[in-house]
């Protein structure tokens, strides 16, 4: 992708989204041929008949063609809430930096739309942090949901995000972070790390901050692990992309894409299918960022992973039988 980017700005003429999204619809159609089984991982041996071909990052910029697997009702594929996990932790009180009011509502009742009567995840393996008094405060929780989760592992921050003047890596900050102190920050990574190391069989992360598409890859080019989408089973969503700032708009109760998430889980879809993959409410959040004008979600998976389904549809509505 980075390559087509690449020339797509220097040939006269070309639109680089367009041809962006051309791209990455021919790559993505040509990804689910090599996909034999919608759960296959990291681990799954090719037969000799279908040799193993590495699939690479795919950076989705816009929608895709739907397929019939993906338009198709998913329950299947629905966590298993006794052996998923999920963590939402954010920051809406900082000591140095502009307080984010609408963090702490935002993250509580995106907790609840995802363990609620139409989410995939259970109440009693979902938990919310708001203003962690430290990293190790964080890291402890993630790396305890890392550990037990076993069928769908999910991340969620929600806060300032800001860049390491050395690497130039995403760093989360914290309660008392300081944007010219970069220990006082909790560094992007350490959480990456905990995802990589997680048995479970699918791993989603998401990131509602400033330049939260920097997590998309290892801008330092150090001896860290690889990015997420670059093993099997692991999916990223990012509010904006590399360079840009997130939104939090004055008097809104909640930030631009924490909000426009909750809506979706909460509404649902209208004319949709019956359960709300990951590539539907990316398609859906990005539809609504265009119209308001407010910064595009960027979003990275491997595979099969853009139909892992996050709740029910509340506004699917059943053909009736012929």
């Amino acid at each position: 992708m980075c390559v087509v980017q690449v020339l797509a700005c220097r040939a006269r003429g070309l639109d680089e989204s367009d041809e962006c999204d051309r791209f990455d619809r021919l790559w993505a159609l040509a990804d689910e041929e090599l996909v034999l089984d919608p759960l296959t991982t990291e681990n799954d041996r090719a037969t000799p008949a279908q040799p193993a071909v590495p699939a690479p990052s795919l950076l989705f910029t816009g929608s895709r063609p739907a397929s019939p697997a993906s338009t198709a009702s998913a329950s299947h594929l629905l966590p298993d809430p006794e052996k998923s996990r999920a963590v939402l932790f954010g920051v809406g009180a900082y000591a140095h930096l502009e307080s984010l009011p609408g963090v702490p509502a935002g993250l509580r009742d995106l907790g609840a739309a995802l363990a609620g009567p139409t989410g995939a995840f259970s109440s009693d393996h979902a938990q919310v942090m708001v203003d962690p008094g430290s990293a190790t405060e964080i890291l402890d929780v993630v790396q305890g949901a890392s550990d037990t989760a076993e069928d769908t592992l999910l991340l969620y921050f929600s806060g300032h995000g800001l860049i390491d003047s050395h690497s130039g890596d995403l760093s989360l900050a914290l309660p008392e972070s300081r944007s010219e102190a970069e220990y006082t920050s909790l560094q992007y990574n350490w959480i990456r790390r905990a995802v990589l190391g997680s048995p479970a069989r699918r791993k989603l992360v998401i990131l509602d901050c400033c330049y939260s598409g920097r997590a998309a890859s290892v801008m330092g080019g150090g001896t860290d692990p690889l990015p997420l989408i670059t093993i099997a089973g692991t999916a990223l969503i990012t509010a904006t992309n590399e360079n840009r700032m997130a939104l939090a708009p004055t008097g809104e109760p909640y930030t631009a894409f924490t909000g426009e998430l909750i809506d979706i889980l909460r509404h649902g879809v209208p004319d949709g299918p019956h359960v709300l993959d990951i590539d539907l409410i990316f398609d859906e959040l990005r539809r609504r960022s265009v119209a308001k004008a407010r910064p595009l979600p960027q979003m990275q998976h491997r595979g099969s992973m853009g139909r892992l389904p996050l709740a029910t549809n509340p506004q699917y509505r059943a053909e009736p039988p012929s």
